[in-house]
């Protein structure tokens, strides 16, 4: 074989891989990143030691590759409070509860101790989520000198889109490029959403809420929106603000009211020790017609296994769009969550983007031959 078209082969490989992943810096004048308050920072390099709050945010700064680089973090972000074995291997001080403003004195004595003994420095980076508390903690830290606080709160948080901006955005600041964790969050929102964009008689769905023993309708705003990405009817959602309301009877006469609703309870009453089946004993009555998902801690959490939630919310309402969510799910419940549906749920993204791929390279490699050619003229 002529060893240009040989060299043109490696090059124009080589040139898809970079396009597949290029690098947020890779002009070298780094890159911006904007956080959940409106406030931007600029980044020369990927951030070399991160203070990380929250453990889904945690989770995703060491599923970006950069786990050696949380040198503290919140109580719940810890791997002896989380069990996440992406965790198992961080050394990271454990600042305790960010909740509130009560440990407010400890967290930034300790932060700037950290700065005294060189493990840290104000212009590395501290992420604060979650708790609308830690804007009065960013004060703090901004005025002791610290150059980099990020802060994203349940205000700014308010939908799916959000989580993976966010996700993205952190991701970015720990490793400085997309990883595979948020490329594969990308396809598995973009696979649900243009398997569904179809239909046309959505499923119905209720999110129930589970705090201290009870249930109630869950409201939440990132639920709902997942739910409002994989095209569901969402028989429990209301105008308020509140993330639940009612009580047990309430979502009793919703499903009532609505026969073969898929029911997505929070994962709190997982954490409890219910299952859906004692769901189905207790609230139900024994009914089996409905089915019943005890959702993931994760799955409508801050980091890239939101995808997954998103992905199982869309097999339960649409299985034969997007594949059973187990073994046997259409023979339990039937074919009927799919109906209405339009013929395109076959085409995801994985297979867009593989299709993208071999394009480019079939581009590339054409056009080398052509130059190839030329030059043996």
């Amino acid at each position: 074989m002529n060893n240009k078209l040989i060299a043109t082969g490696i090059l124009a490989l080589m040139l898809c891989a970079v396009f597949v992943s290029v690098p947020a810096d890779a002009d070298g004048t780094g890159f911006d990143i904007t956080d959940g308050e409106g406030r931007t920072y600029h980044y020369d390099s990927p951030a070399e030691r991160i203070v990380s709050t929250g453990a889904a945010t945690t989770l995703t700064i060491a599923e970006a590759g950069a786990v050696n680089k949380i040198v503290a973090v919140d109580r719940y972000s810890t791997y002896d409070y989380t069990g996440y074995d992406e965790l198992e291997a961080m050394d990271a001080v454990d600042l305790g509860s960010f909740y509130g403003e009560t440990n407010h004195d400890y967290i930034v004595t300790t932060l700037i101790n950290m700065v005294d003994n060189g493990e840290l420095s104000l212009d590395d980076t501290i992420i604060l989520t979650s708790y609308t508390s830690n804007r009065a903690l960013y004060e703090r830290l901004h005025n002791t000198g610290f150059t980099k606080v990020l802060v994203w709160t349940t205000d700014s948080i308010s939908d799916y889109d959000a989580i993976v901006q966010m996700v993205s955005d952190v991701s970015i600041i720990a490793s400085g490029t997309v990883p595979d964790s948020v490329s594969s969050m990308l396809d598995k929102t973009a696979q649900v959403s243009d398997a569904v964009s179809g239909v046309t008689e959505r499923a119905k769905a209720l999110f129930v809420w589970y705090t201290g023993g009870e249930f109630s309708v869950g409201n939440s705003s990132i639920m709902n929106s997942m739910l409002e990405v994989a095209n569901a009817d969402n028989i429990g959602y209301s105008d308020s603000t509140a993330s639940h309301y009612g009580d047990v009877n309430t979502v009793i006469s919703l499903l009532e009211a609505n026969p073969g609703t898929v029911i997505f309870v929070n994962y709190s009453y997982g954490t409890a020790g219910g299952t859906a089946e004692s769901f189905r004993e207790d609230v139900l009555g024994g009914n089996t017609d409905y089915p019943v998902v005890i959702m993931d801690s994760l799955w409508n959490n801050w980091c890239p296994e939101s995808a997954d939630g998103l992905m199982t919310i869309g097999q339960y309402l649409y299985p034969d769009l997007l594949g059973e969510p187990y073994d046997g799910y259409i023979e339990d419940y039937g074919p009927g969550s799919g109906s209405g549906a339009s013929d395109n749920g076959g085409t995801g993204t994985d297979g867009l983007m593989i299709a993208l791929v071999v394009v480019v390279i079939v581009a590339i490699v054409a056009a080398g031959i052509v130059i190839a050619r030329r030059g043996n003229h």
